[in-house]
């Protein structure tokens, strides 16, 4: 058996990195250039589910490296007064696995909540995968070859065969609108504004909690919101790589907070997606202008280089046709807001869950279509319920569209 990810993404690294662990054959066929060609984001919320998946999948060297590089906060989402910034309300923020902090006085306990720098995570998953992942490869289609083998072309006329594929490319996934083009997504209505801020600036400007918890958020009268969350490394990722002889070097960089400003589409201009990196700074702080207080003095404190907008889409729940050999992982069939914070948990929850059913197939345990059955009905159970629920938290923060719903 062996198995095709489409898509280098956190899920996609989190079944390979799973895979390489059992032994079972795979590649990854990634279509941007090189690994980083894309901004990757910034922070990440990591719950129970994902810092469990990290220490099923990654040996130990890696997990040392993400221990030395990933933050464990105190277990809240706190709300904020849009004026002040003062916080008026900690919200604890539970998962499928408890609540609760890493305690401080037992080192090796696994956290509950952390979190992380997206980059550093995607640079950890990669490690070790250079022998198996080709850049540059633009999935096109599939085709079977009788019960047990799938044909993957690609745009540059090349082709690879495998037993099973897995579309772990993204929310406008390709590998989706072949295997299950009834699955499809929506527009959420909400447009958002990322930046990078300097923890000096945080410490004057914002609250004590920013610093502690998992996010912040205060939200106006139009639900226009303002996201604040840290990310401060117990070790720097480049010295935490020396120390450690990691073969995957780091970038040099310092621990920061993510600022994000988010609401409808009709608040901010037009063009918003194709100004300048500066300019969206600008955008960004004359929406909070009339807040007063430290709102907009915060988010012109930021790198004005790192601002980079998200237009935002959703999943819309539904249901997968009988199993074949092609499946589907993370945000290619279950996309969210990130109201919640669960999306990339929950891909990688589901890289680690796939690859436990595989590994069934591979010990001639379950068929190919036996197992990505139970594999997708629990991964579309439990993945569109979340999708669902980001959605309902969604309108109530920041009046994003209403689901649609299938008849």
């Amino acid at each position: 058996m062996k198995v095709l990810i489409i898509g280098a993404g956190l899920g996609g690294l989190s079944l390979a990195q799973a895979l390489r662990r059992a032994n079972i054959p795979f590649e990854i066929f990634e279509r941007d250039k090189t690994p980083f060609d894309r901004p990757q984001g910034y922070r990440l919320h990591l719950d129970g589910d994902a810092i469990n998946t990290v220490h099923e999948i990654l040996p130990p060297e890696l997990l040392t490296l993400f221990k030395e590089t990933s933050y464990s906060t105190e277990p809240y989402t706190s709300i904020m007064d849009p004026k002040s910034l003062r916080v008026v309300k900690r919200l604890l923020t539970r998962d499928d696995l408890g609540t609760g902090m890493w305690p401080p006085t037992d080192p090796e306990a696994t956290p509950v909540h952390a979190n992380v720098d997206r980059a550093v995570l995607r640079r950890i998953l990669l490690t070790g995968l250079d022998e198996y992942i080709q850049f540059g490869k633009q999935f096109e289609r599939y085709e079977t070859i009788g019960e047990d083998k799938v044909t993957v072309h690609f745009a540059d006329g090349s082709s690879a065969i495998g037993s099973v594929v897995v579309g772990a490319d993204g929310v406008n996934s390709r590998v989706r609108r072949q295997r299950a083009p009834t699955c499809t997504t929506m527009d959420a209505g909400i447009t958002a504004i990322y930046g990078r801020l300097p923890l000096s600036a945080l410490r004057e400007l914002g609250p004590k909690e920013a610093l502690e918890d998992i996010f912040l958020i205060a939200i106006d009268q139009r639900k226009l919101f303002l996201g604040l969350g840290s990310v401060i490394f117990p070790t720097l990722p480049d010295e935490a790589a020396k120390k450690l002889s990691t073969k995957n070097a780091m970038h040099a960089q310092e621990s920061y907070a993510v600022c994000i400003v988010g609401g409808r589409h009709e608040y901010f201009p037009e063009n918003v997606h194709s100004v300048p990196s500066a300019e969206l700074q600008d955008v960004a702080a004359g929406l909070v202008d009339e807040w007063s207080g430290n709102a907009a003095p915060l988010l012109r404190a930021a790198d004005p280089d790192s601002f980079f907008t998200v237009r935002m889409r959703t999943s819309v729940p539904s249901t997968l046709d009988s199993p074949t050999n092609v499946t589907l992982l993370g945000d290619s069939i279950h996309s969210m807001t990130p109201s919640l914070g669960r999306g990339a948990n929950l891909a990688m929850r589901h890289g680690a869950l796939l690859a436990r059913h595989l590994k069934k197939v591979a010990a001639g345990e379950g068929s190919i279509a036996a197992e990505l059955g139970r594999y997708e009905k629990s991964m579309t159970g439990y993945g569109f319920q979340v999708v669902r629920e980001a959605a309902q938290m969604g309108q109530q923060r920041m009046a994003q569209n209403s689901l649609e719903t299938r008849a």
